[in-house]
């Protein structure tokens, strides 16, 4: 074997020879290639960017609209009021979906009702509505009369849902029967993505997800998306500086385009051009040339110049997604863009070539560690010990015995960590390899709360079960429980039989260490659940879980003896746990905390008072609840 300075010397001798010889050469063949490929690179990226913004935005809404068809608040009756509880629901998902302008629901007998936020519309179409400055929703409200006039009633209300103002439009003439949204949807008996049309009410450019009611009402639930902010959020995602992305549906109506709100008022105002505009309309530049060259195929790309001197790349490719609905996005790339970049980069290049190939021998024996692969290698395993990340890479091999030592070595102590993080908590494991926790004897005071689990009759089960089925079946009955105290933030402190001691708030701080505990224990009792049934249907006896909860100040810190010591919490605060865990055997309950926990997090749970009762080894009387659900 080399030494590492004489081979990472030879190394860069060689390697600057070749690429001086060659770096010249090389740009003149490859600048334009590389150029193309960047710009393709890009459009690739563009393009699945593009795509999958409008499969988000669509499926995100239609999942609603799905869930909304079968609530019974709008498919067991078409009778809708100004007090509705369907607002509410309305108003709920208008908040968890922005990009959704409204939500609304019509009828077999003209009822219609809709909620929209006018808080995000421009003036113009805040004017078009009559809303005041205040407002923040809109609730329309058709409701036939008998004698099959259907006024419409617009209220405006604020963020809290108080009446700002109202608006009666006896002639509006809106029924949701003869809207296209409508019939097609009760037509198709399932759940339909709408072409691009104008909004009745603003006049804006929309796209409707709807679904048949399934429920004792004939009717659809449908909500509406907004190109023209579509459009500004795919603008943000063209394949460079001076790039386009487009997006137009298979009619040749346009969903997507930089400039679409002129292109929008500029139809309007020709009342010969389809009421929204479509890509066969753009008869100049890039995008003209491109349509007239298509014959319809589903993927097109090449190359032209444009008007302003730059060559550009495009990609015209058709698109599907669910329910049916398909279109086509296309695509301009400059290759100017990305050839700057490249152009710099070989420049930069040559530069570096030539001063290193000047004093190339001194510069071999300074920078020659920065030069060697392996040590990169070897350094990016070593930053990977922080995390605890399992060793799937093979160990770093070198001629160079220095690195191939370190290679070796690091591979052990990859190896060893690992291990040891199997055994103790990782949040311990990261501590102690960050040196943020102490390996001395001792600890400190601080509020934490600290959670056991039990298996009812444990015992039973352990004397008619095979040990190696017995060994199996409590290790996925820990492996369930362990998942669900991690996914919260708990510390899994250890396995006590068939018990598990978990706490939060330590080794790290967190704030919400209450909450997470009985989020961690409802999650805890529904994968016990789930794996009881598994075990049933393999003819073993079920492991009912039962768990007590309880937060207060504990020591917490390493107790042990200097050759083996564990980090845990210690005090009354973890007895008072183990005691609630245990009293769930005589109530017949599942989770039982402390009266302290349903202080600290009643808001966000709903609890069930079971008892007041001083626990064995207590002196004071406490109110234990049980855990029923989270609530928020």
């Amino acid at each position: 074997m080399f030494t590492f300075r004489i081979a990472i010397t030879a190394a860069v001798i060689a390697f600057i020879a070749a690429l001086t010889a060659s770096l010249v050469f090389t740009e003149l063949a490859t600048f334009h290639a590389v150029a193309r490929a960047a710009a393709s690179a890009a459009m690739d990226a563009a393009s699945a960017n593009t795509l999958s913004r409008l499969e988000a935005e669509v499926s995100g809404l239609s999942a609603v609209v799905d869930v909304l068809s079968s609530n019974p608040s709008f498919a067991d009756s078409d009778d809708r009021g100004e007090e509705d509880s369907a607002i509410v629901l309305f108003r709920a998902a208008l908040h968890k979906l922005p990009q959704a302008d409204s939500f609304y629901v019509g009828y077999e007998n003209g009822c219609w009702l809709q909620v929209r936020r006018v808080d995000v519309l421009s003036p113009v179409e805040r004017e078009k509505l009559g809303a005041p400055p205040e407002a923040v929703y809109n609730v329309n409200l058709v409701r036939p009369t008998s004698d099959g006039a259907l006024p419409m009633r617009r209220i405006f209300e604020d963020e809290e849902g108080n009446k700002t103002g109202q608006l009666d439009l006896r002639d509006y003439g809106y029924d949701p029967r003869k809207r296209v949204w409508y019939r097609d949807t009760m037509q198709a008996g399932s759940a339909v993505v709408s072409a691009p049309y104008a909004s009745f009410s603003i006049g804006t450019a929309m796209i409707t997800l709807s679904a048949p009611l399934r429920g004792h009402v004939r009717g659809v639930i449908a909500a509406d998306l907004k190109l023209d902010k579509f459009s500004e959020l795919v603008h943000g995602q063209r394949p460079g500086e001076h790039g386009t992305a487009i997006i137009f549906d298979s009619f040749g109506v346009l969903i997507a385009h930089p400039d679409f709100a002129r292109l929008v008022e500029d139809a309007r105002k020709h009342p010969s051009r389809p009421q929204l505009p479509e890509i066969w309309e753009i008869r100049t530049g890039l995008v003209g040339a491109v349509m007239r060259t298509w014959d319809g195929r589903g993927q097109l790309e090449g190359s032209m110049r444009g008007e302003d001197g730059r060559d550009y790349l495009f990609r015209l490719q058709k698109f599907s997604q669910g329910g049916g609905y398909s279109g086509y996005s296309l695509l301009f790339a400059a290759e100017d863009d990305f050839a700057q970049n490249v152009r710099k980069l070989q420049i930069r290049g040559i530069v570096i070539a030539l001063i290193v190939g000047g004093c190339f021998v001194p510069a071999a024996w300074v920078f020659g560690g920065q030069m060697s692969a392996s040590l990169k290698r070897i350094t990016a395993q070593a930053s990977r010990l922080q995390t605890l990340a399992a060793p799937r890479d093979a160990p770093v091999t070198s001629n160079i015995a220095e690195i191939n030592e370190l290679g070796r070595t690091m591979a052990v102590a990859r190896r060893s960590i690992s291990s040891f993080a199997r055994f103790v908590p990782k949040d311990i494991v990261r501590g102690i390899v960050d040196g943020s926790i102490s390996t001395e004897l001792g600890g400190m005071r601080r509020e934490v709360t600290i959670l056991f689990t039990d298996v009812t009759n444990f015992t039973g089960i352990a004397e008619a079960a095979d040990p190696d089925s017995l060994m199996r079946q409590t290790s996925r009955h820990f492996a369930a429980l362990t998942e669900a105290f991690l996914a919260q933030g708990g510390t899994v402190d250890k396995f006590i039989g068939d018990s598990v001691m978990v706490f939060w708030n330590a080794p790290q701080l967190q704030p919400d260490h209450v909450e997470r505990a009985c989020r961690a224990a409802l999650s805890a009792k529904a994968a016990s659940d789930a794996l009881n049934a598994q075990f049933e249907a393999e003819g073993l006896p079920p492991f009912v879980v039962r768990l007590g909860i309880h937060f207060g100040d504990a020591v917490v810190g390493n107790v042990g003896s200097t050759e083996r010591m564990n980090y845990t919490v210690l005090g009354n605060s973890v007895n008072l746990a183990a005691r609630l865990e245990g009293l769930n055997k005589g109530y017949g309950t599942t989770i039982l905390v402390s009266e302290a926990v349903y202080t600290r997090v009643e808001q966000r749970f709903r609890f069930e008072l079971i008892a007041s009762v001083t626990a064995k080894g207590m002196t004071t009387e406490t109110r234990v609840y049980e855990l029923i659900e989270a609530v928020a």
